[in-house]
């Protein structure tokens, strides 16, 4: 995922989780609201998932496995990933196929 679409701004996160809707899987739930200023997409890991190596590790395996999804999600939403504890667990491929889901799950997935 390119940094130009990092959701950044905790106004931004509280705008998020207080005005979104939400989409759920098991390891991961997807909350999204409309946005003026294009795709952003935020990560909250909490400690819950693990130390800082376990939490950074997950944030950079979502990270990769958003990368091929950016031209096909939504980009008139931001996006806001909260992680569970058991994706500490989940390999690439498992994290991938759950991002995935929940942005289908979700409908804001365009068809290529």
């Amino acid at each position: 995922m390119k940094r130009e679409f990092r959701l950044k701004k905790r106004a931004a996160f509280t705008y998020v989780y207080k005005r979104g809707e939400r989409s759920r899987s098991r390891h991961l739930t997807l909350l999204f609201a409309r946005s003026g200023e294009g795709l952003k997409i935020g990560l909250s890991v909490s400690r819950k998932v693990g130390n800082a190596v376990t939490r950074n590790h997950v944030k950079r395996l979502l990270r990769e496995a958003l990368t091929p999804l950016t031209a096909a999600i939504d980009p008139a939403f931001m996006y806001v990933i909260v992680v569970h504890p058991s994706a500490a667990e989940l390999d690439f491929a498992s994290v991938c196929a759950e991002t995935e889901k929940i942005f289908r799950r979700a409908e804001k997935l365009r068809e290529a």
